[in-house]
Formats: C-alpha cells, sequence, structure tokens
C-alpha cells in the first residue's frame, strides 16, 4: 500500500510501520499498534514535563535574584 492511509475510529496507529521507513528490514510485517488516545495522552505529558520545567526554571531564577 503506497501513500497515506486514512484513519478512522477506533483504528491504531503503527508507531514502526515499515511502509514509511520505520523499521530496519524492508520485509518486516506488520508491527504492534498503538491507538490515537495514547498517542494524545503521552502528547499531553510532554507538554507538562516542558511547562513543569519552565516554571521550576523560572522560579529558581526569582528566588535566586530575590535571596542574592
Amino acid at each position: 500500500m503506497t501513500g497515506m492511509r486514512a484513519m478512522g475510529w477506533g483504528e491504531t496507529v503503527d508507531l514502526f510501520d515499515a511502509e514509511l521507513g520505520g523499521r530496519d528490514e524492508p520485509e518486516a510485517g506488520d508491527g504492534g499498534g498503538c491507538s490515537w488516545v495514547t498517542v494524545v495522552i503521552i502528547g499531553i505529558f510532554v507538554l507538562l514535563a516542558v511547562l513543569v520545567h519552565a516554571l521550576f526554571g523560572w522560579a529558581r531564577d526569582l528566588l535566586s535574584a530575590v535571596f542574592s
């Protein structure tokens, strides 16, 4: 199959799709799936981690300016 597949409700995303060059072996078969909900949840956690890192960096700079 060539090109992008139309994803509908209830379908899974193959994060290591050989068709898209995600596997080392070209003869690799279908891989495991990951639902869109899982992809969105992982994205939210990454965004949350970035925001927490920025917040603590800002708080550290503020406290070092106040107490130095």
